[in-house]
């Protein structure tokens, strides 16, 4: 009974001390400059990191931009870790924990998790070679499979180490682990060509309207700053009964082939209204069966 009493009147007896608090105070005081100063310093290390992207993506390069748009939020959340971890292992050494056992211990830890996660593992490896092999950026417009089967298409919104977010021409956005992508098109590296086949009257004279045009698709990169030459006819890719199929074919910027192909089928139309270039109308056939008399 004397024991309990003891080891109670131990744990009691530091609280009834004026100088214990003092000192937890001082110890609540470092904690909090060492989280401001952790504080301050990210914030100012993300806008060091911003400026210097910025800089270098001011060559006027889409594909700088795009790059570096994709490394801000990287390098950001690296340095912010680090800054974070630093300042957590001094704040627990000032309270006299000993980190390096801790360290160790996590080692031991992180292991036994990682056999019982390989699939995170391979999701955090896999989009480190997609980040630093320039697979694809932040703003390519992508075509996702996985062993042949598709899985998305649409725009790059985010990548991260563990998964990347497409977003669809219809508005879906969709969050793919990286170790599921086997197979990555990305239409946004080279420059695009759009094609189209355009129709007109079996009647035309194919000569004049091929010339006709090829002098109307000049003026196209003028009016639009999408098309890097002018559109060119490349002749004729289909007949039949009473249509005559034209392929048009234009180099874009990269990724705007799909934009370019709706701008020249428009422009062809009004063009052919006003030039009075027929459209094909199907013929229609009547057959008459005349019955005679026996």
């Amino acid at each position: 009974m004397q024991k309990f009493e003891s080891i109670i009147k131990g744990m009691i007896q530091p609280l009834l001390e004026p100088e214990t608090y003092s000192n937890l105070l001082t110890q609540l005081v470092i904690v909090g400059i060492y989280v401001l100063a952790a504080f301050i310093v990210t914030r100012i290390l993300n806008k060091v990191i911003e400026q210097f992207f910025k800089v270098n993506s001011k060559a006027g390069r889409t594909s700088r931009a795009k790059r570096s748009h994709t490394l801000i939020t990287l390098v950001q959340n690296a340095v912010g870790y680090l800054v974070w971890f630093i300042t957590l292992t001094t704040i627990l050494s000032k309270f006299g924990i000993s980190v390096e056992s801790i360290l160790a211990g996590a080692g031991v830890v992180g292991l036994a998790i990682g056999f019982g996660a390989q699939t995170l593992v391979k999701d955090i490896i896999t989009g480190f070679f997609i980040i630093f092999e320039n697979q694809f950026d932040v703003g390519d417009y992508v075509s996702i499979k996985n062993s042949g089967a598709p899985i998305a298409e649409g725009t790059v919104k985010a990548i991260g180490l563990r998964s990347t977010r497409i977003l669809s021409i219809t508005g879906e956005l969709s969050t793919i682990p990286n170790g599921t992508m086997s197979e990555v098109t990305n239409y946004s590296v080279t420059n695009g060509v759009a094609i189209i086949n355009i129709p007109v009257s079996i009647d035309e004279n194919l000569e004049k309207v091929e010339k006709r045009m090829n002098q109307f698709l000049k003026g196209i990169p003028k009016k639009y700053d999408l098309f890097l030459e002018a559109p060119e006819v490349l002749g004729v890719d289909a007949v039949n009964a009473y249509e005559v199929s034209i392929r048009i074919a234009g180099e874009t910027l990269p990724g705007e082939n799909f934009t370019g192909a709706r701008i020249l089928r428009r422009e062809l139309k009004d063009f052919f209204q006003v030039e009075g270039i027929k459209a094909p109308a199907p013929t229609l056939v009547q057959m008459y069966q005349q019955n005679s008399e026996q």
